[in-house]
């Protein structure tokens, strides 16, 4: 195995694509998925610690939001919809920002982005500086006070699934 995901400070070595490697179960996160089903994943990013930073993604590998079947499109809008109320029902955000990313040998994936008054404290513009809120998160949220607090927003959205 050549490439490492690092979360909570523990390196989980993976093959190829970590999207592929992630939806055949080759590493678990300490904070468990939030939701899972025959064609979807829905967890916290793996490598950022900022509370409520979902991903949702394909378990089979593409990389276009083009190749994404109708069917499936409409489950992936409904997986964010979803999560999104279960986190604003809950008051752990009230604004989030949906960014798609389609990456090169990667799986295509949705980050669903929590907007956090500290976030505004590194930038005006949010969405066009995630570099710098990454590095905010990176350098400052790396602690167990965070992890406990990302674990128990991603318990919130499991059992929020689970009661729908």
């Amino acid at each position: 195995m050549g490439k490492f995901i690092s979360y909570n400070n523990k390196a989980f070595a993976y093959d190829g694509c970590p999207g592929c490697a992630f939806a055949a179960h080759a590493f678990h996160l300490d904070c468990g998925l939030a939701y899972e089903n025959e064609r979807f994943t829905l967890s916290q990013d793996w490598e950022l610690p900022i509370p409520g930073f979902l991903i949702i993604a394909p378990k089979r590998h593409i990389e276009l939001l083009s190749e994404l079947t109708e069917d499936e499109r409409n489950e992936m809008f409904s997986i964010a919809e979803k999560a999104v109320r279960i986190m604003r029902e809950n008051h752990i955000c009230e604004r989030f920002d949906y960014i798609f990313e389609e990456k090169e040998n990667r799986h295509l994936h949705v980050w669903l982005l929590p907007r956090y008054e500290w976030m505004n404290e590194c930038t005006d513009e949010i969405i066009a500086n995630l570099g710098a809120i990454s590095d905010y998160a990176l350098e400052n949220f790396r602690n167990d006070d965070k992890y406990r607090e990302i674990e128990r927003i991603t318990g919130i959205v499991r059992n929020g699934f689970q009661q729908q």
